[in-house]
């Protein structure tokens, strides 16, 4: 009786949600998800006890490999470019393991401690006394999968393939900081930079996702006549796991632990093997594929998902939880905050603050974050600075004051000030109506949902958006004597929390009287889109840091960097021109990370950015990461927090040693 009650209920949600869908079609609010969620109570609900069980332990997958043998972690997209794992050609999707697992890289970092850590390097940089010259010891005993050392000659080869290669996105910036780059010895390798630089590991070594700085086996990538034309479809890697087959369709990818994995950089680096055999990243389609595979145990990781999706699994399979037990379950520090960004190459309006602005406090953004993730997440509506809980202790509640006293001109005689320190509490009361335990202690309030956000104030919003050369007529807005009409883009199929905040400032913007285009676009074109500064509003997240020193963070906001729209640079798509920050950029170059003078231009910075507003953000970087303990347990948490739920950085590698088989 109880099992057909709960179908019957599924059924009934579903033909409720289509319904819901169907009455509210004019809305750009995204019902897809619950539908989908709807999908699978009814198909969950459907299953046998029998099928509900956990799978023998001979069982196999359907790329032939033991399933305990075999950790299966989702990778959000398909790759346009199947079979090609070179780092330095076009197109690379690095994120399907191909960094997380194969790629060598100078310096790691433990992203509990914030601390760098030498991976091929052996420790961090010797430098002179003006660090115009530094000396690398390479870690001796790793080897390239095919047996060879790496060596010097390797790191020296990368180096100036990358300097000497105009046609690797890197070049330009590379060939700014270095003189030259030579071999030693065998293992040690001197730098020399054109001016001091103190941020030697911090810039080319890893501080979150990743880093531009993979090295390359030279006795492989020499012998290429272009290496940004080398598909490395074979690929010799120094990392634990090798490539053991691929789809040709780009939906899969999976690697094999080396039989020599102790000279592997993390055999090297921790002594530690990592446990599982075989890794298998897999794109599993859309959302109700994506919780039918987890509820069923075909896959242990996935990379992320949204609360009513989690729900709905939890419900299902009592070994899928998150990083929290309870509510809010997911972690607030991802260090990627998720917003708008203007694309200020473009020119006018967008390179006009006052324009970026009025956007701001034309949107209200206690709606915004209900409509993303139900309320969940810390405030970090800051440029550039995400507000993790690292973040907010170091930068952002040293400048409260300041930032409770900012004031804009309005153009007219009168200014607004723009922060609205009352969101904490506003959005505190809206969950505890809907029956969640929320903390009454303002500190506990300040870390769940942060310091504050932007004002909503439309008529403040329109006297900005007036000074900066628009009108408003009955019709809409215009911008010089036309009608004016912009798109917004974001990443279709995946980022649930960036695709959702852009629709949600869509709605908001829309109901101030925008004409506004909205597209989702695929992943090549959105990364092509992005690099190449050819979109309007969207919703990137160039922000992400948690180190205390800021500066592998900005340096790629450096005006000098600024290529026209439609070409790839070094520096930030948004184009950004700003001559402050560029300033504050050179000469944090030359400062030790440890002189407090560093950190004092890391505030300076910071404020500069408030008051140009290149990027709105909303919230820091939320994440419900589920995981299925059925095969695999030991992931991170907020119970065994040795690591982030990081499984889309470099650092996986790491966290493969400690994810364990189930006994």
């Amino acid at each position: 009786m109880k099992k057909a009650m709960h179908r019957a209920m599924a059924c009934i949600m579903v033909l409720m949600l289509m319904a819901s869908m169907l009455a509210g079609c004019g809305k750009t609010k995204n019902n897809k998800a619950e539908v989908e969620t709807a999908k699978v109570t009814a198909e969950a609900e459907n299953k046998t006890e029998d099928e509900k069980e956990p799978a023998p332990s001979k069982e196999m997958t359907e790329v032939g490999t033991p399933r305990n043998e075999t950790l299966i972690v989702e990778c959000q997209s398909p790759t346009d470019t199947p079979g090609q794992f070179n780092s330095y050609m076009q197109g690379t999707t690095m994120g399907f393991g191909i960094h997380q697992l194969m790629s060598a890289m100078m310096w790691e970092i433990d992203t509990v401690k914030g601390e760098q850590f030498g991976e091929v390097a052996d420790g961090m940089p010797e430098s002179n006394a003006d660090f115009t010259e530094h000396i690398v010891k390479i870690r001796k005993g790793i080897k390239w999968s095919d047996g060879e050392d790496l060596t010097a000659d390797d790191v020296v080869f990368t180096f100036n393939m990358i300097m000497s290669n105009t046609g690797i996105s890197q070049n330009a910036y590379y060939n700014q900081i270095f003189k030259s780059v030579g071999k030693v010895d065998d293992y040690t390798v001197k730098i020399v930079t054109k001016e001091s630089f103190p941020r030697l590991a911090q810039r080319f070594g890893v501080t979150i996702w990743g880093n531009d700085l993979r090295i390359v086996p030279e006795h492989i990538y020499s012998k290429q006549q272009d290496v940004t034309q080398f598909k490395d479809s074979k690929p010799v890697v120094a990392g634990p796991y090798t490539v053991k087959a691929y789809d040709e369709l780009g939906k899969w990818v999976l690697y094999e632990r080396r039989e020599d994995w102790k000279a592997s950089t993390v055999g090297v680096v921790t002594g530690k093997e990592p446990k599982a055999k075989y890794v298998w990243f897999r794109n599993l389609g859309d959302d109700t594929s994506r919780q039918m595979s987890l509820i069923n145990n075909e896959v242990d990781i996935l990379c992320e998902v949204t609360p009513e999706m989690l729900e709905v699994m939890t419900a299902q399979n009592p070994n899928i939880a998150c990083w929290y037990k309870n509510f809010p379950y997911a972690t607030s520090d991802d260090p990627c905050s998720k917003g708008l960004l203007f694309s200020m190459g473009k020119g006018a309006p967008y390179d006009n603050k006052d324009f970026r602005w009025g956007i701001a406090l034309a949107m209200n953004f206690d709606e915004i974050s209900q409509n993303i993730f139900d309320g969940v997440g810390r405030a970090s509506p800051f440029p550039i600075i995400t507000n993790t809980s690292a973040a907010q202790e170091l930068y952002v509640k040293p400048i409260l004051s300041w930032l409770e006293a900012f004031k804009l001109d309005l153009g007219d005689g009168t200014s607004v000030k723009p922060f609205d320190s009352g969101y904490a509490e506003r959005i505190a009361g809206v969950l505890r109506n809907k029956g969640y335990d929320i903390p009454t202690d303002q500190d506990a309030l300040t870390d769940m949902f942060g310091v504050g956000c932007w004002k909503y104030d439309p008529q403040a919003a329109e006297k900005l958006l007036t000074k900066a050369g628009l009108e408003k007529k009955s019709d809409g807005w215009y911008f010089n004597g036309k009608p004016f009409t912009f798109n917004m883009t974001y990443l279709a199929d995946s980022e649930a929390q960036a695709g959702r905040g852009t629709q949600a400032a869509y709605d908001q913007l829309t109901k101030f009287g925008f004409k506004i285009n909205l597209v989702s676009e695929s992943s090549a074109t959105w990364d092509t889109n992005g690099a190449t500064g050819q979109f309007d509003i969207a919703g990137y997240w160039p922000t992400g840091f948690i180190t205390k020193d800021i500066y592998s963070q900005i340096n790629g906001w450096d005006a000098d960097l600024i290529v026209p729209i439609g070409e790839r640079g070094s520096g930030q798509s948004g184009r950004w021109k700003n001559t402050k920050a560029t300033e504050i950029i050179h000469e944090l170059a030359k400062l030790s990370p440890d002189d407090p003078k560093a950190y004092e231009l890391g505030i300076e910075f910071f404020k500069n950015a408030i008051e140009e507003l290149p990027f709105i953000g909303f919230h820091s970087g939320v994440k419900f990461v589920p995981t299925n303990s059925t095969y695999w347990n030991n992931y991170p948490c907020a119970d065994n927090p040795y690591n982030g739920p990081w499984w889309w950085w470099s650092c996986f590698k790491y966290i493969t040693t400690e994810i364990s088989p189930v006994q």
